[in-house]
């Protein structure tokens, strides 16, 4: 074992090279779609901001209405994520999709649940229909996080019976994100009630640093139940109460310049007042929180996992070498055949 800028490595049998460096891509690779996943989130939130508050110089349908450019007092703000990057055709989707779908992705394909010790705990685990807690974190939360960017919600306001295939698949997209990886982390670590589900013997993970992981699995269950609670709240109100207004506007046609907007739909008339709005904020922070507690706790596990400090050779082995070793290259060269070809 020897030190290199303060983070000890780990000599590896020559026996286990190949093990080693699966599991070493593993952590890797976990640790890229983490942060490919991160810089999503913190692209968008500037974005957002930036289009939110019109003193940056950002001419945006948030401030001023699409179809006769009245400046809207306050500003129109998004209570979700989900609204904000809605729309694949401007920056904000375009950025969202890039990077969540191609972090989801790395994710996915590192197989980091069965290539990484402090978060295996074995395979005889059954959560539910002879699936094992392993399989249910490789094949659950990932594949959520790729519906989640790859399938767009549109605002509820403008939605109608066909948009609302995707507003249920977007949010069944989150159901497994969320909700899917805090039951797996949870049952991994052995968070609160989820303690006795696996004997603890089979938990591989360094006690010094658990605390770390189980604080962001209590920061994702507490966000996300905030963030439900508030969008119940938002669903219920009405224009006259302070709420967006949304109406038709009659007049679209007859406007003196061209604009892109779909007469047929209801558009924003006037924005939420500044009580409603810091309901919406507090729903979109709560959400936004979440997700950086998801991808906080994927960069957790990585950088305490003992895979990342594999000292791997520094060398590959020279197959012709080895096969001359073996004899199978003389073989070959003595076969007639061979020298056919």
């Amino acid at each position: 074992v020897w030190q290199h800028r303060g983070m000890q490595h780990i000599p590896i049998p020559p026996a286990r090279i190949e093990e080693a460096i699966v599991r070493k891509r593993a952590s890797t690779m976990l640790m890229l779609g983490s942060v490919s996943g991160l810089s999503g989130f913190i692209f968008v939130f500037a974005i957002g901001v930036l289009k939110a508050f019109p003193e940056f110089g950002i001419h945006d349908h948030y401030c001023f209405r699409v179809y006769d450019d009245t400046r809207l007092k306050p500003c129109y703000f998004p209570a979700t994520v989900s609204e904000l990057v809605c729309r694949p055709e401007e920056p904000t989707g375009k950025v969202f999709f890039f990077f969540e779908f191609v972090g989801a992705v790395l994710i996915f394909i590192s197989f980091y649940p069965t290539s990484l010790r402090n978060v295996y705990i074995g395979d005889d685990d059954v959560a539910c229909c002879g699936i094992s807690w392993t399989s249910l974190r490789q094949y659950v939360p990932a594949p959520g996080m790729m519906m989640l960017s790859a399938i767009p919600t549109v605002p509820a306001a403008q939605a109608d019976a066909l948009d609302y295939f995707c507003i249920a698949l977007h949010l069944f997209g989150a159901l497994l994100m969320f909700v899917g990886y805090f039951i797996v982390e949870a049952v991994a670590i052995g968070w609160g009630p989820f303690k006795n589900v696996i004997p603890e013997e089979k938990r591989q993970y360094d006690p010094r640093h658990v605390w770390i992981r189980k604080t962001l699995l209590t920061g994702i269950i507490v966000s996300y139940i905030v963030f439900c609670v508030l969008q119940v709240v938002l669903s219920v109100g009405t224009a006259d109460e302070g709420f967006d207004r949304w109406e038709l506007w009659a007049n679209c046609s007859s406007l003196k310049k061209p604009v892109s907007v779909d007469c047929t739909l209801p558009q924003l008339v006037e924005a939420a007042g500044w009580t409603m709005k810091l309901f919406k904020l507090a729903s979109f922070g709560s959400e936004v929180l979440c997700g950086l507690c998801v991808i906080g706790s994927h960069l957790a596990i990585w950088h305490y996992c003992e895979e990342r400090r594999y000292d791997l050779p520094e060398q590959l082995k020279d197959m012709t070498i080895e096969a001359s070793n073996d004899g199978l290259l003389l073989a070959d060269s003595a076969d007639p055949s061979a020298e056919k070809q």
